[in-house]
């Protein structure tokens, strides 16, 4: 008797199947489904175009740069940096010199830190000009070293870097080899000593010579230079008052910057000058 043969009919998983039916319609709604997109790339470049070509209208570029209640600051510096700002593009499209893209607070960040100012205030008037008022710190005096040129104020703190003397100021001209790091350039004691130098000269001495610069070498030895010719040499240790009014004497008896290369106060009563 022959045994039953038991099959799991696994052989149909490998018939094939039934084709599945193609949706009507179908490629025809990807061609416009693809058709509308390529439409509105189309549309949003043109957006774009026309966007651009409105925020690049001349009337509409910053062109007048007006700077208020500075002192110190010039108004072509100013300028210069406030125009190459306004040419870097925005959204790769637009430049920032157009009226409506001026990005008023960044501009007063940045004005801040590069001039060290106290406040900024920025202000778009129509329909291209930009109006800066600034307020400054208070400089006293240059510090001069090498070939740099720095604003400082009373408290020997940097405010910032300058091109070019001023007269309106007296000059630290500094010859010490120290090099000092960060805005701190004279400690408390040595700027009280020169605020003592000037405030000094100006009540005292000031009818007679105007003190254009102070030197300052390595062992903090002085000298004070006046735009008559002389120079002075001063002992910061010795009381300084009474040392420039020894000179403020020798000034009364019309000694001129002609007759006198320098004169010496440093000691006492006795005053030495060549």
């Amino acid at each position: 008797m022959s045994g039953l043969i038991k099959t799991t009919k696994s052989w149909k998983r490998h018939l094939p199947q039934r084709p599945q039916k193609v949706q009507r319609g179908y490629y025809a709604k990807q061609k416009n489904i693809q058709r509308k997109t390529v439409i509105r790339i189309i549309f949003v470049i043109f957006v774009i175009l026309i966007v651009q070509s409105i925020f690049q209208i001349k009337y509409l570029r910053i062109k007048n740069i007006e700077l208020n209640n500075n002192n110190d600051l010039g108004i072509e510096e100013v300028q210069e940096f406030i125009l190459n700002e306004l040419t870097v593009t925005k959204f790769f499209f637009f430049q920032k010199n157009n009226y409506f893209l001026v990005p008023i607070e960044d501009l007063d960040e940045q004005l801040v830190l590069k001039y060290n100012l106290e406040e900024v205030e920025l202000e778009k008037k129509w329909p291209n000009t930009l109006k800066i008022t600034v307020k400054e710190k208070s400089s006293h005096f240059i510090w001069q070293k090498d070939d740099l040129i720095y604003l400082l104020d009373a408290t020997g703190l940097l405010n910032r870097q300058i091109s070019i003397l001023d007269d309106k100021y007296l000059v630290l001209d500094d010859k010490r080899n120290l090099r000092p790091s960060g805005e701190q350039i004279f400690t408390d004691q040595e700027i009280n000593i020169i605020n003592q130098i000037y405030l000094n000269w100006m009540d005292m001495i000031a009818s007679k010579a105007k003190l254009n610069k102070i030197t300052i070498y390595n062992d903090w030895s002085i000298e004070l230079n006046t735009e008559v010719g002389f120079y002075v040499k001063l002992d910061k240790d010795q009381d300084i008052q009474e040392q420039l009014n020894n000179l403020k004497a020798v000034l009364e008896e019309n000694i001129t910057g002609v007759d006198v290369d320098y004169i010496d106060v440093r000691f006492g009563d006795k005053v030495y000058f060549k």
